[in-house]
């Protein structure tokens, strides 16, 4: 795609707002590097998804692995398409994401997430009901070996700071 056609179509997804109560076309953009069996569980939460997105854009960060058994297994159940950034780095891949992108809205996540099953109905709700928004955002929760990990290092962090007086009275 040439340069004047990207800027063209960035230019038209911000110009022409969602209008409130449209069913705007949605774009899926997930970053992956090395990681096939990450983007496996994540590719499973979106065939689970109760609105399907429109497009599902795996970006490639120039992986040394082989996504093609993965992709493979989605094809028929989501509308995929695999780019590959050379560039490292994440955003060097969300921006060829979102250069990408064909959808109205485009919605970033990570391989290593897992979408509940209202996940793409919820980020698509907001600009039904505004079209003045531009942006929206969603609560990140970890699992439960993260959990319990951060959980143990607060609990450490609590226990060193017991008797030390607080930074503004010393």
């Amino acid at each position: 795609m040439s340069e004047r056609n990207e800027r063209s179509k960035r230019s038209a997804r911000s110009e022409h707002p969602v209008v409130a109560g449209e069913n705007p076309t949605a774009s899926v953009v997930v970053v992956t590097k090395d990681r096939p069996e990450l983007l496996d569980r994540l590719l499973a939460s979106l065939v689970k998804q109760t609105r399907t997105p429109d497009e599902v854009l795996v970006v490639d960060n120039d992986s040394s692995v082989s996504y093609e058994e993965t992709i493979a297994r989605y094809r028929d159940s989501l509308p995929l398409r695999v780019v590959v950034e050379k560039t490292p780095g994440i955003p060097h891949a969300r921006n060829r994401g979102w250069r990408e992108a064909n959808g109205e809205i485009v919605i970033f996540t990570d391989d290593d997430c897992v979408a509940e099953p209202d996940w793409v109905a919820s980020m698509l709700a907001p600009f039904a009901l505004n079209p003045h928004i531009g942006a929206v955002g969603g609560e990140i929760l970890s699992d439960e070996r993260a959990g319990t990990w951060i959980e143990s290092f607060c609990a450490a962090e609590t226990l060193m700071r017991m008797g030390r007086p607080d930074e503004d009275e010393a």
